[in-house]
C-alpha cells in the first residue's frame, strides 16, 4: 500500500483580521486551578502546513481552522488588532475570588495585559493555539 503523499503549503486566512493566537494560562488561586484564555487577533499571518490530498480538500471547505490540529509551522503574524482575556468558567468563582484572580493578571487594576506581571504572579503559559476565524488560502511550496 503506497504511503500518503504529503505536500507543503503556505497557509493564510482568506480575510484580514481573522488570524488569531490563543494563549492558555493556568494558576492556582485559593487552592483552585484557574484557567485563562488570552486571544489576540492579527491583521494577517502566514504559516506553513503539511497536508495529504484528503486533508487539503477538507481544510479548504472549513469556515474556521485550528492550525494545531495539523502538522504546521509558525512563520509570522503582524499588525495586532484586538485582545480578549477570558477567565474559563468564570461563573464558578465568587466576586472575592474574581478580584484575587484579576489582581494577578492586571497590575494596579489597569486592564493592561503584561506576560511578565502574570508570570511573576504564578501564571504558567501551557499552550498557544493558532488559527483562523474564517477559511484559508493555500499556496503550494515547491
Amino acid at each position: 500500500m503506497p504511503e500518503k503523499q504529503i505536500k507543503s503549503y503556505k497557509i493564510s486566512a482568506n480575510s484580514k483580521k481573522s488570524t488569531y493566537e490563543t494563549e492558555q494560562w493556568t494558576n492556582k488561586i485559593d487552592d483552585k486551578l484557574v484557567e485563562l484564555l488570552v486571544t489576540k487577533y492579527y491583521r494577517w499571518g502566514i504559516f506553513t502546513i503539511n497536508l495529504t490530498k484528503k486533508q487539503k480538500k477538507e481544510i479548504l471547505k472549513k469556515d474556521s481552522i485550528i492550525l494545531n490540529e495539523y502538522d504546521y509551522e509558525f512563520q509570522e503574524i503582524w499588525d495586532g488588532d484586538s485582545l480578549y482575556v477570558e477567565i474559563e468558567n468564570k461563573e464558578q468563582y465568587s466576586e472575592e475570588e474574581l478580584t484575587k484572580i484579576n489582581n494577578t493578571i492586571y497590575e494596579g487594576g489597569r486592564e493592561i495585559y503584561d506576560e511578565d506581571f502574570m508570570e511573576n504572579n504564578g501564571w504558567c503559559l501551557d499552550d498557544t493555539i493558532y488559527g483562523f476565524s474564517c477559511g484559508c488560502v493555500l499556496e503550494p511550496i515547491s
